[in-house]
């Protein structure tokens, strides 16, 4: 008896070993079904994946800081950059490029009877204000006094030829009023919030970034693990063949992978 005890221990110490628990946090689409359709491939390979699932973009760094996650997956590395500088937070780092999430100017109306006094809404943090600001400009909407300035704002904007309000809020806060707020004429939302509300930036869009857009999406991890025997297989799985072939197909085109 004590033989098949010691035994059984044994077994159980060589399996709880052999398995890797990984949590990844995320905002949700497209990050979410990213990691569903890998984690067969990711429980092959002895990773047991939980997805947290966030609906901003401050507390994924947050409690990657703090050790409560294992790595994130839903920001750019302009946004990474400024987050941390901003929290005096070090040692957050990129490990894998994964996608381009090209972000898009949507309206409620044709573009030719947007109007004096009409609102668009725009997300706040530096880097995506930055962005939408620059989208806008570059079509035409504004035009900014400095667009090669590292931090735009509204205060940065030149001329508004159409009198429009730009009205600043958290990113993940724009798609929500751009729905349900019939004060606000358009939006420019990041693509991940798009998605969640059934818009698609290559076919419901006024304007859209190009898919040259330096906004890569990288899984983000602690320096300490760069080298863990979990992160490159997660990278090997996450830019696989068939992982492209979904992305491309699932998200028809608005997002586009870089591997």
């Amino acid at each position: 008896m004590k033989r098949f005890l010691l035994v059984l221990v044994i077994v159980l110490v060589v399996v709880s070993f052999g398995e890797t628990k990984l949590r990844i946090g995320v905002t949700p689409v497209p990050f979410v079904e990213i990691l569903e359709f890998i984690r067969p491939e990711l429980e092959a390979a002895g990773i047991d994946l939980e997805i947290v699932v966030f609906s901003d973009y401050v507390l994924p760094n947050l409690a990657l800081a703090s050790k409560e996650l294992d790595a994130n997956f839903f920001q750019h590395i302009q946004y990474l950059k400024s987050f941390t500088s901003q929290r005096g937070i070090e040692g957050l780092v990129p490990a894998v490029n994964v996608l381009i999430a090209p972000m898009g100017f949507y309206m409620k109306k044709p573009y030719e009877e947007l109007s004096k006094g009409d609102k668009i809404a725009l997300p706040n943090d530096p880097t995506n204000e930055t962005r939408a600001l620059l989208l806008l400009h570059n079509n035409g909407v504004i035009t900014l006094k400095d667009p090669g300035k590292a931090d735009i704002t509204v205060l940065d904007v030149q001329e508004n030829p159409k009198g429009i309000v730009l009205l600043e809020m958290e990113a993940g806060f724009v798609p929500r009023v751009f729905k349900e707020d019939t004060t606000v004429a358009g939006a420019v939302i990041n693509t991940n919030y798009a998605l969640s509300i059934g818009l698609n930036s290559q076919k419901d869009a006024t304007f859209v970034e190009g898919k040259d857009s330096p906004y890569a999406n990288f899984i983000v991890v602690r320096e300490e693990d760069l080298d863990s025997a979990w992160l490159e297989s997660l990278a090997e799985i996450i830019t696989r063949d068939e992982v492209r072939e979904f992305i491309l197909e699932k998200f028809e085109g608005s997002i586009v992978p870089t591997f």
